[in-house]
């Protein structure tokens, strides 16, 4: 009986092992080189301002978010931006996402996205380029 215990599970660790090694030769790694690191990088301006404005939608009925005007310097002008509108715990709501123009900013459209403003409890918006 010790022996039917001891060849079940050598068993099924050989299955699991024989699925394992031929699903892994089926990939291919041609990469010669693993780069790591880190560096410094500059930033654009010290900070944004981004804020939303409102507008009436009978549709709803109430007040919506309408666009979230975003102002920084023009060293990040033509830069990508994303904008987000969160609710309670943090819950995105709606982003919007776009280049800044050259003088560094830009006015996101969320009208279409018809979030209530009164759900909004943050806005964040963050540059890359």
């Amino acid at each position: 009986m010790t022996k039917k215990r001891f060849i079940a599970p050598v068993l099924a660790g050989v299955v699991v092992f024989g699925a394992v090694t031929a699903f892994a030769a089926g990939f291919t790694v041609t990469s010669k080189t693993v780069v790591s690191g880190n560096a410094t990088v500059s930033a654009c301006n010290a900070g944004a301002a981004v804020s939303y404005t409102t507008a009436w939608d009978a549709t709803v009925p109430g007040y919506v978010v309408s666009t979230a005007p975003i102002t920084t310097a023009a060293g990040c002008g033509l830069m990508a931006y994303k904008v987000t509108l969160t609710g309670a715990a943090g819950v995105s709501l709606a982003e919007q996402t776009g280049s800044l123009i050259a003088a560094g900013s830009a006015s996101p459209n969320f009208a279409t996205n018809k979030i209530l403003a009164a759900n909004v409890v943050g806005i964040s918006v963050t540059i890359t380029g």
